[in-house]
């Protein structure tokens, strides 16, 4: 369950701190965020294992424990278990947040275990009831502040699982990547830019990320094209795919299917 808090945005932007969406239960897709999102993301793992990538860091996120990603970053995360990655996800932002959250040690990308007295997805559940009330940005202000402060008391961090700062993929590669993924980049261009043999890119690229190059571009242009899919909805198809980098929207289609299990009119549709 994925919900987005309904009070205005000129109202929400009037608290220091303030929710807005959230997730209770959410079964967590495969996401690409070439910029991140305008609002501090608290992530806690009720199931399965997911991975994260973000400031040239790559955590490993399993049952009960906790990560924030900052606002404005780039970031990947995609579950690695063969069980449903599920996880409760708050979005806040506010004129104070980042100072809180600077104050209470939470502003640098980690891994955090999470005390055993303290039932996080049930505290996120009952931010339902509280949203359904008109006007109820005050409570869910309060609300969060009051589980910002409960967390620093119950959270210990973990280190990262792998530090990227002099990995050549994650250093050069990515960044690479990212930046030219919407124009017709191929392997060769990658190695050059890069100063690295084809040969070691493509299998330390497949020994960190576990895909290959291509499918990794692709899931790059597909996750751009859900955007323009739901936020862009004046755009056809055909738009889309050759803003994303695709050739025709006929493959468009075809890769979109694969990887999300329904064409992009079916995505646009339900969201």
């Amino acid at each position: 369950m994925f919900i987005q808090v309904h009070d205005s945005l000129q109202m929400r932007q009037n608290y220091p701190l303030a929710i807005y969406y959230f997730g209770y239960h959410h079964h967590q897709e495969h996401v690409i965020r070439m910029h991140g999102l305008d609002v501090y993301q608290l992530f806690y793992c009720e199931s399965g294992r997911g991975e994260i990538l973000t400031q040239n860091k790559k955590f490993l996120i399993g049952k009960g424990e906790v990560f924030i990603l900052s606002p404005k970053t780039y970031c990947e995360y995609y579950s690695i278990s063969d069980e449903p990655w599920i996880v409760d996800i708050i979005g806040f932002r506010g004129s104070l947040a980042d100072a809180i959250v600077n104050r209470l040690n939470l502003a640098q990308p980690s891994i955090f275990t999470l005390s055993r007295n303290f039932d996080f997805p049930e505290f996120v559940k009952n931010l339902i009831d509280i949203a359904k009330e008109p006007n109820s940005q005050i409570e869910l202000s309060t609300y969060c502040y009051k589980l910002l402060l409960l967390l620093t008391n119950t959270l210990t961090p973990v280190l990262p699982i792998t530090e990227n700062n002099s990995d050549i993929i994650t250093e050069k590669v990515i960044p690479y990547i990212q930046k030219n993924y919407l124009k017709d980049i191929c392997l060769d261009e990658i190695a050059d830019a890069c100063k690295i043999s084809k040969g070691h890119l493509c299998h330390q690229f497949k020994e960190e990320f576990g895909q290959t190059i291509n499918n990794y571009i692709i899931s790059l242009k597909i996750a751009q094209a859900r955007q323009k899919l739901i936020f862009s909805p004046e755009k056809s198809i055909g738009e889309i795919a050759i803003e994303c980098g695709f050739s025709s929207a006929s493959y468009f289609g075809y890769k979109f299917k694969k990887i999300m299990g329904m064409s992009p009119n079916q995505y646009r549709l339900i969201n």
